[in-house]
């Protein structure tokens, strides 16, 4: 297969495929894939401890849910199409592989820009439960980042266990769960990030699949050029095949397979030959 390399200090010399459009934002990323690219300002302090509701079945938080369920079918697809020219490729797979994802998955995606949660939703069509970095749902972004789905991923063991217990739970009551498996967003950034791996261990411990989506992007064109900055791409989000949990492996080795297995198939998504960055976090 033909590929090129990007000459863009930027990318680290990534190689991609012919064709494959690379946004130049004018963006300056770190050097350090783990570190994050802003510090968005507070404007609510609560605690993410053992006194965090991480399961809640209040008709308050059921209320809330259903308003942003509702929000975002409606006002905020409608400015996806506008703004960023959405598209979903592979709803196929959801169709082929239906008795697999049947019973519940977790799905993995680029953390690519501000509303990519948002295109998950509106590419599958399904309702999710999403582990959150808890800082970011301090901002001015609380109530849709909490109502969305969200959940704060907390630090300390106590708090921990229930996390684990309101993810688990949300699980077995039929919601697909969702993780950036990169940690952290870049706006707009081509190279696939190093992974952490909660949701391998997740998909291992629940004996259930991981659906592999990628965020691609487009040149901004025609109409397009009116409704957003010039160096702001269209967006495409691809929905991949199922990888299923070899359980037949020890927990680590099982992880660690699956994990190549979803980095391997979403940088084949991304149309990208060699990534700049190694598939394992560092901490």
């Amino acid at each position: 297969m033909r590929f090129r390399t990007i000459d863009n200090p930027q990318y680290k010399e990534m190689k991609v495929a012919e064709g494959v459009y690379v946004p130049d934002t004018d963006i300056e990323y770190p050097d350090d894939p783990t570190e994050r690219l802003y510090n968005k300002p507070k404007v609510r302090e609560f605690a993410i401890d053992e006194t965090y509701p991480y399961y809640e079945d209040t008709w308050n938080y059921k209320l809330n849910h259903a308003l942003a369920f509702v929000k975002c079918h409606t006002l905020v697809f409608f400015l996806q199409h506008l703004i960023y020219g959405f598209k979903a490729e592979g709803r196929e797979n959801l169709k082929k592989y239906k008795d697999v994802l049947k019973n519940g998955c977790v799905t993995t995606c680029n953390h690519a820009y501000r509303w990519d949660m948002v295109s998950l939703i509106q590419a599958t069509g399904k309702s999710f439960y999403i582990p959150m970095y808890g800082e970011n749902m301090k901002t001015k972004d609380y109530w849709h980042m909490k109502y969305i789905g969200g959940i704060p991923i907390p630090t300390g063991l106590k708090a921990m266990k229930l996390f684990n217990e309101a993810i688990d739970r949300r699980f077995k009551e039929g919601y697909w769960i969702h993780l950036f498996p990169e940690g952290i967003s870049w706006p707009f950034y081509k190279p696939l990030k190093p992974f952490h791996k909660g949701a391998f261990t997740m998909a291992f411990n629940w004996g259930c699949p991981i659906l592999p989506c990628y965020i691609t992007y487009r040149k901004r064109t025609g109409l397009y050029r009116l409704t957003g900055k010039k160096n702001v791409p269209l967006i495409t989000c691809h929905i991949g095949t199922p990888v299923m949990p070899d359980t037949s492996l020890p927990r680590k080795q099982a992880v660690e397979k699956l994990m190549q297995e979803v980095w391997d198939q979403m940088l084949k998504m991304g149309g990208i030959e060699h990534n700049p960055w190694p598939m394992l976090a560092e901490n």
